[in-house]
């Protein structure tokens, strides 16, 4: 049936996009853009003429491809969360990202991107992870990540608790050598064991440092804050030379000084961005597994992921997405109502910067923006001067005219 669905497709039988299908079934496991004869990239289709609730769930409605071949960059799932030690759920983060991204676009109006023009992206599935064995869990992930790098193939991986992440660098740093780190968290991740277990979610950049996976003079970790057992719990980070930007010291601030810095820290060698929702104040993410009282901002977050822009980014992830804990479908709604740039890095093929819109809790929309849009402070004074779109405080997050959440200090996309 595949092969039939395949030749008749080369016989251009199937709609093309922008033109309504005719009558029938949509290729199983293809979004009905896969089979356009008038364009050479994939395409999300457009819902005025596919509806959202047709077809198998990928992200973005792209096509569902088993290999990284001819791909510029490839959304991956990692359903694992036998590494947390709270509250899980994670597993079920990459189905419920997907589920949402039906809503998304193949066009970014606010920064003018139009990314599948340029770029081919698909969605490659999940890991098909061993839930009985994280040893094991993590060999599956990184020998599927060390074929997707060597492809040539940027991975944007959904996770999936924060364990995934050591051996996705496992797979980077041996198609790229050690990498720089931007690392966006409430915790450091970087314990020695517990239980005399030295691999699960908060060890995972211990276990790069010891395999030197990492250029440790080029790693950052912002958000971090919590108590902890001892006075100094973030000496083995400094020892190593990571810069630790602690959440209060972003209180209140706009974060475009520090993104200057961590740029020229970054300089322009490979490095990976790696972003735990749990960075977030539980105010805007509530499903996540070790949730954190007094976080970043929405609009931190967003300021963090747009000063990106330039640096030469080989993969990233977004970690820690509990569905089973977000019980308002607060994130869920996000995702419908607010977008904006994150994840940009260097795609050699084309001498853009490919990126993907984000929410809190959700990425969402893959945008190509040369030049994003930064929040930039006002002459004498410490206050953003926001592009259109962003609302100043108190903000209130609408939907359907109903106000859904507000906060007293937060700037935040919004749209009603």
């Amino acid at each position: 049936m595949l092969r039939l669905l395949a030749s008749s497709s080369a016989r251009g039988l199937v709609a093309r996009v922008g033109v309504r299908p005719a009558a029938g079934l949509c290729p199983p496991g293809h979004s009905p853009s896969r089979w356009a004869s008038d364009v050479p990239r994939n395409q999300p289709p457009s819902s005025e003429f596919v509806a959202r609730s047709v077809g198998v769930c990928s992200m973005m409605r792209l096509p569902l491809q088993v290999s990284p071949e001819g791909l510029d960059a490839a959304f991956v799932g990692v359903p694992l969360d036998i590494g947390t030690s709270n509250r899980p759920g994670a597993r079920y983060g990459p189905r419920r990202i997907r589920e949402e991204s039906v809503l998304l676009r193949a066009v970014n109006p606010s920064t003018g991107a139009v990314p599948f023009q340029s770029l081919m992206v698909a969605d490659l599935g999940d890991v098909n992870v061993n839930l009985y064995n994280l040893q094991d869990s993590c060999r599956l992930i990184r020998e599927a990540y060390q074929k997707i790098v060597a492809a040539g193939c940027v991975p944007l991986t959904l996770g999936g608790d924060h364990t995934i992440t050591y051996p996705i660098l496992q797979a980077v740093a041996k198609q790229h050598g050690p990498v720089g780190l931007l690392h966006v968290d409430a915790h450091t991740d970087t314990a020695d064991k517990a239980l005399g277990e030295k691999l699960y979610h908060g060890t995972p950049f211990r276990r790069c440092v010891d395999e030197g996976l990492l250029d440790c003079k080029r790693v950052v970790q912002i958000g971090i804050r919590g108590s902890a057992m001892t006075l100094d719990p973030y000496r083995y980070n400094r020892s190593q030379g990571f810069r630790v930007v602690l959440a209060e010291d972003c209180w209140m601030k706009s974060l475009v000084p520090l993104m200057a810095e961590v740029r020229q820290q970054m300089g322009g060698k490979p490095m990976y961005l790696s972003f735990d929702i749990d960075a977030l104040d539980p105010a805007y993410a509530p499903g996540t597994g070790t949730p954190e009282i007094a976080g970043l901002t929405p609009s931190q977050a967003l300021e963090i992921i747009r000063g990106c822009q330039g640096l030469n980014m080989v993969g990233c992830d977004l970690v820690e997405v509990s569905p089973p804990y977000d019980l308002s479908d607060f994130l869920s709604t996000m995702t419908s109502h607010t977008s904006s740039p994150s994840v940009p890095w260097r795609c050699q093929r084309s001498g853009n910067y490919l990126t993907i819109s984000s929410v809190p809790g959700m990425p969402s929309c893959l945008t190509l923006a040369p030049e994003l849009p930064r929040m930039e402070a006002l002459p004498g004074t410490g206050t953003p001067h926001l592009p259109q779109g962003l609302a100043s405080p108190p903000v209130l997050v609408l939907s359907q005219g109903q106000a859904l959440h507000t906060s007293p200090h937060a700037w935040l996309v919004h749209r009603s």
